[in-house]
């Protein structure tokens, strides 16, 4: 047992309740009540008072502090000598100063650490409980003595110190009592059985509801697919009366876990090299003889799609045809091939229907495209973390002017403040490499250059243009071990549902999102891969933030990357909103942009690993918060950063974060966490834009340029628009609820606002924070310079602490469960092993 709780979210009979669901991560009873108010009462209880113009008490505060900061300094030494008698005085000084609690707390930490350092494990056990039970001390120490007391309590019944099912969700097995058969070769008009299957997901959906007319069987029912593929040209859909019911659930699942495909796609064959001297005049001179074409119209596909605007804060994306080489995507012909190229002058920066924008271009490649009728450009027109298309209306070679078909507009028209890029895509004449690929939607006819003989590989393209799975409306269903492959928008959709579960299955080459939960309570995606999205990979929205009423939705042990190909900023591999959800051991990996944006409130966010992320957006985190000081209560713990950032000389402004609380997000806890080279240009790992009342304890910065970077900002446009009482309704900064829940909301806007910064690791880094230390609430952090700390194994990367590390002399360092982080071998986990390898990040310095 760990000593975090998901229950201590909540903070409701109701909602604890529903935290000792089944599937949810058992929790022992002292547990109860967690980590809301960590976050908030970061600084409140903490206590930074002597900030300001100093009174007579505030002046002795400070005093008293200055006194506990030598009382540490002298335990450090004599813990280094191995005098633990003089160690434990100096603590001991501590507990009698008037100095912010969670400095008494930590000193019993410390005194506890030396008893277990004697093998006194009963004493030490005394200073935990004196934690447990001392109303004042921060709850982020209480959580830790908790944890120390399981682990002696472990090792006493000969048990190892930790276990790491403690952070799992148990996923209840089922035994159905009836079962219905699918396969590719089966029969609808046959029963169903084994030897005599369905053909169609439709026929057995209606032979469950004919089994259940009279009530449930125990143990529910199951549909089983065999092995093949089933062509999906219409959406499934299951509705109300499709419903299980606890402990009696629906199951659709695989007979043999990954092989039975619903797919949505069709294949290609019959290229032939393209001859016409017309085409053959548009191409690139070393294309000629390389390009193949495919008449699609003859083969009766006549649905093509449509490209259309789209981007950030552009209309929503209409189903898109992709194009596939063995399983791999290939490139809408384009140009540059790699990258993206600058603008010369911005005429015109363009009005959405009064006039397009207008620039001048840097390369004569633009005079190749006069005469192109469907060309577009993507990029980066205003901010580099809002990408869009635009179509192309007219090149003047004269001029070296590029018109757009219409304006570009998110917040107006284009803007040169942080630097225009873009490509151009869709054009038949920039097909000059293998892979690449255009369809010339007048004609039907696909033009390619495979990377190898197209008559040896599988050619195919998406087809079905609606989602391949919806749940609606329902409840105890379970999905596992499908696999659902190829579309042209989205995956599954899980809408007002609940008790439903996506379990070790597979959603790949969806040119839409992969999974939507949307509303409805404790559901969950698990064990799942889901990658090669063009969108977003999960969307998983539950919980009223009105009320504060939870979600209870998780996300678990999934492999998650390549996703954001089409659209390539706010798509993640989880777009998590609403209240009291949890998203733990994923791998991430892969991405333009985010892995996570987060909205609401008492999300945990714990066990994941994130490499290779925030590849080409600015200004962003590979996790992210925005904009909402009401956004209380987020956790983030245990999750390993590495590897993360641009990885080379891509335009750049900002800089690219492990972790980001942007616009005034407030109230946050960042603890235990590992970051490895996810520093990158002006930002820290961790990236502070203008909140307040953050705790930011217990992590490990490792090669990273600086570890905190920004800090509160009383000028930042939330702010103004709370005093100047212009707020987003969302702000629920006044709400009674809010004010119980986050009682830290009730002095936001006094100043200054502080962020507290304690007792972290920096190993071969800069600096511990960037700005003033007068905005932050410093405390025992340790910057070790090249100096290892006491890793298990820097070369193989295991930051674990070893337990005689160089800086457990220096301070109390909760141990981080390094080992468990991440993904964890399951029956109900889609592949195993997985190895990845991540991107190669310059060195910082």
């Amino acid at each position: 047992m760990n000593g975090f709780c998901r229950a201590r979210l909540r903070g409701t009979a109701e909602t604890l309740r529903a935290a000792a669901s089944k599937w949810r991560p058992a929790r022992r009873p002292s547990d109860v009540g967690f980590f809301v108010t960590v976050a908030v009462l970061a600084f409140v209880v903490g206590g930074c008072a002597m900030l300001g113009t100093p009174g007579e008490e505030e002046i002795d505060m400070t005093e008293q502090i200055g006194t506990a900061k030598a009382a540490f300094a002298d335990a450090a030494a004599a813990y280094e000598r191995g005098d633990f008698t003089a160690f434990r005085e100096a603590c001991a000084k501590v507990l009698d100063l008037r100095v912010p609690a969670y400095q008494k707390s930590y000193a019993r930490l410390r005194i506890a650490q030396s008893y277990v350092a004697e093998g006194n494990v009963a004493a030490a056990r005394e200073e935990y409980e004196a934690i447990l039970n001392d109303g004042k001390a921060p709850e982020v120490h209480r959580s830790e003595a908790d944890e120390r007391i399981e682990e002696i309590d472990r090792v006493a019944r000969g048990e190892s110190p930790r276990d790491p099912a403690a952070s799992r969700t148990t996923i209840p097995e089922v035994n159905p009592s009836v079962e219905f058969f699918v396969s590719p070769d089966g029969d609808d008009a046959g029963p169903g059985s084994a030897d005599r299957p369905f053909a169609t997901l439709e026929r057995a959906r209606d032979a469950v509801r004919e089994a259940k007319a009279g009530g449930l069987p125990p143990g529910g029912i199951a549909v089983t697919l065999k092995p093949g593929e089933y062509r999906r040209t219409t959406i499934f859909s299951l509705f109300s009366e499709d419903a299980g019911a606890e402990g009696a659930p629906i199951v659709y699942r695989a007979e043999v876990p990954g092989t039975a495909v619903l797919y949505g796609g069709g294949r290609l064959s019959g290229f032939s090299v393209v001859d016409d001297p017309d085409i053959l005049a548009r191409l690139p001179e070393e294309a000629r003889g390389e390009v193949y074409q495919c008449d699609l119209k003859e083969r009766g596909i006549t649905n093509y799609g449509r490209l259309a605007v789209r981007g950030m804060g552009q209309r929503p994306s209409p189903p898109t045809l992709e194009l596939y080489f063995d399983r791999k995507p290939m490139t809408l012909a384009r140009w540059p091939n790699e990258g993206f190229v600058g603008i010369g002058r911005l005429i015109e920066p363009g009005q959405r229907g009064v006039k397009p924008s207008v620039f001048e271009y840097l390369s004569d490649r633009h005079e190749r495209w006069v005469d192109a009728e469907d060309a577009w450009l993507f990029g980066y027109f205003k901010w580099l973390w809002a990408d869009s298309t635009i179509k192309i209306g007219s090149i003047d070679p004269e001029k070296k002017t590029l018109t757009t078909a219409e304006a570009y507009d998110y917040r107006g028209g284009m803007a040169t403040t942080q630097g225009i890029i873009y490509y151009a895509f869709n054009l038949l004449e920039e097909i000059d490499m293998p892979g690449e690929w255009y369809l010339d939607r007048n004609t039907g006819i696909l033009y390619f250059w495979p990377p190898s003989d197209p008559d040896k590989a599988t050619i195919e393209i998406g087809m079905l243009s609606t989602r391949m799975l919806a749940l609606s409306q329902t409840s105890y269903i379970r999905i596992e071990g499908l696999t659902f492959d190829l579309g042209r928008y989205n995956g599954i959709t899980v809408v007002d549902s609940d008790h439903c579960l996506i379990a070790g299955s597979t959603v790949e080459r969806f040119a839409g999102n992969g999974i939507t939960i949307l509303g409805g309570s404790d559901n969950g995606i698990f064990g799942c891969d889901i990658g090669i999205i063009g969108r977003r990979a999960t969307e998983v929205i539950g919980g009223d933030r009105k009320t504060l009423t939870p979600g209870n939705h998780f996300v678990e042990n999934n492999r998650i990357h390549d996703f954001g190909r089409i659209d390539r900023t706010y798509t993640p591999a989880v777009q998590l909103e609403g209240v009291g959800n949890r998203v733990s051991h994923n791998l991430f990996y892969n991405s333009p942009s985010s892995v996570m944006r987060i909205e609401g409130n008492d999300h945990i966010i714990e066990y994941n690993e994130t490499h290779s992320a925030v590849q080409e957006s600015d200004d962003q985190g590979a996790m992210e918060l925005f904009y909402n000081p009401t956004y209380r209560g987020v956790v983030f713990r245990y999750n390993y950063f590495h590897d993360n950032g641009k990885t080379g000389t891509e335009k750049a402004v900002h800089g690219q974060a492990a972790i980001r609380l942007d616009d005034a997000i407030s109230g946050v806890l960042i603890y235990g966490n590992v970051f490895v080279r996810s520093a990158n240009g002006n930002f820290g790992a961790v990236q502070l834009n203008s909140g307040r009342d953050n705790l930011i304890e217990n992590n490990l910065f490792i090669d990273c340029k600086q570890g905190i970077s920004g800090g509160w900002n009383p000028n930042n446009t939330v702010w103004k628009s709370i005093r100047e009482g212009r707020p987003r309704r969302d702000i629920y900064y006044t709400d009674p609820l809010y004010l119980e829940r986050y009682p830290a909301i009730a002095t936001m806007m006094d100043e200054p606002g502080i962020n507290s910064v304690r007792r972290n690791i920096l190993y071969r880094s800069g600096p511990i924070i960037t700005r003033s230390p007068s905005l932050f609430d410093l405390f025992e952090n340790q910057e070790f310079g090249e100096t290892d700390p006491g890793f298990v194994d820097v070369a193989a990367g295991n930051y674990a602490l070893r337990p005689d590390a160089p800086v457990l002399v220096r301070l109390w360092f909760a141990p981080i469960p390094f080992d468990e982080i991440g993904l964890y071998e399951h029956p109900l986990r889609a592949s195993w092993p997985v190895v990845t390898e991540p991107v190669t990040i310059p060195d910082w310095r």
